[in-house]
């Protein structure tokens, strides 16, 4: 299984991407880099096989934003290709918050996407 965050910085091709970049990125909020990978591991196995991420992870509102990623990845990355404002649509997820927001932008190549285009 692939972690988010092995992703090259071209940004999401599919909604699965976008949904394991941001489930990483809540796995790995507050904790070392080894439980966040750990955790985010158990929470894919569990969503792969139809079960609840509350199988693999103890938090029971950050599996809640977990489950509903997942169910709504489709959409939600629609909208966040749609996005003009990508950072601000981050923020609207699911426990992404100020902070989370900008580890989700650096999984999601929008810092490298950003600078090329101050640059052009």
């Amino acid at each position: 299984m692939r972690d988010a965050s092995d992703m090259d910085f071209s940004g999401p091709e599919t909604a699965e991407d976008f949904a394991h970049s941001v489930i990483a990125t809540i796995c790995h909020a507050s904790v070392t880099a080894s439980v966040g990978r750990r955790t985010f591991e158990h929470c894919m196995r569990a969503l792969e096989v139809g079960s609840t991420s509350r199988v693999g992870f103890r938090h029971p509102a950050k599996a809640a934003a977990i489950d509903r990623i997942w169910r709504e990845r489709e959409p939600l990355f629609r909208d966040y290709i749609a996005s003009s404002d990508k950072l601000r649509f981050l923020n609207t997820l699911p426990w992404i918050g100020p902070v989370t927001k900008h580890s989700l932008a650096r999984r999601l190549g929008l810092y490298a996407e950003l600078r090329d285009k101050a640059v052009a």
